[in-house]
């Protein structure tokens, strides 16, 4: 007895190929959308680190108003890079405050203005200057 396979209906064959190709791109657009540095706007060879456009402005007239390191880090309660990276913060005694942006809907609305549409976390602020993921070298520079 022969089972219906493929290779008799060609509209099963299509219909997989079909699926198949849309499973690889939506996995393709999730894989760019959500690594970290993917909207990264510094200039080649130098650190994870792109400026913000708004935080020229605020900086220039707040400068002395701040510390030597202002840093905001916006999290996610399930993200294990933002615990990671919230961990590491404490361990090297760089103070910063945490945004959750999927419990205060502003926070993710200001987030998405500083880094130009970028979603991923954790986005943390580092006076003005944005670095996207957890990226310990950068954070050892910070905290000397």
């Amino acid at each position: 007895m022969k089972s219906p396979g493929l290779s008799r209906s060609p509209g099963k064959l299509k219909l997989l190929v079909t699926l198949s190709v849309l499973a690889f791109a939506l996995l393709l657009a999730l894989l760019i959308n959500g690594l970290p540095g993917a909207h990264d706007r510094s200039v080649p060879g130098s650190l994870n680190l792109a400026v913000a456009d708004d935080s020229k402005k605020q900086e220039a007239s707040s400068k002395a108003d701040k510390p030597e390191n202002e840093v905001t880090v916006y999290v996610t309660s399930w993200c294990p890079a933002c615990r990671m990276t919230t961990d590491y913060l404490k361990k090297k005694k760089i103070p910063f405050v945490v945004k959750d942006v999927e419990r205060n809907e502003q926070y993710m609305k200001e987030m998405v203005k500083k880094v130009g549409g970028y979603r991923g976390v954790p986005v943390l602020d580092i006076n003005g200057r944005i670095l996207l993921g957890f990226n310990p070298q950068v954070l050892d520079q910070l905290a000397k």
